[in-house]
């Protein structure tokens, strides 16, 4: 009896009603039918082509460089800009620091006085007239 609701299960009318495996899920109604290969199934290769009969494609092939060329196209320029930006901003940065050196050598240069040594000059050595010295 078992084998009857089985067969009747597996049969034609029902077999798509409950989805795509039919009321059976499991492996034996994802098998394929006896004697039935793979290589039946699967679409046949197309064989040697007779002489004088080319292969022409059905669709265009894409460039497989194409991105690396449009990478090459947009970083090169950029780094290029980049590069120059970079060295005008490092010029403009030596400027700065050149023309700071040349304020501290030039208020650095020339005569001048220091409070620090004015004690120890020659001229304040020599003691005010009559100062200080008891007969």
């Amino acid at each position: 009896m078992a084998a009857t609701v089985v067969a009747a299960l597996k049969g034609p009318g029902l077999r798509g009603a409950a989805g795509r495996g039919g009321f059976l899920q499991g492996a034996a109604a994802r098998r394929a039918p006896r004697g039935t290969t793979l290589a039946r199934c699967s679409k046949p290769e197309p064989g040697p082509w007779p002489p004088g009969l080319e292969y022409i494609p059905k669709k265009k092939a894409k460039n497989p460089m194409k991105p690396v060329g449009l990478a090459w196209a947009i970083g090169f320029p950029c780094g290029i800009l980049l590069f120059l930006l970079t060295k005008r901003e490092v010029d403009k940065n030596r400027l700065q620091q050149m023309k700071a050196l040349q304020n501290m050598r030039t208020a650095n240069s020339g005569q001048y006085e220091r409070q620090r040594f004015k004690a120890s000059a020659p001229e304040t050595l020599t003691p005010p007239a009559g100062a200080g010295v008891q007969s």
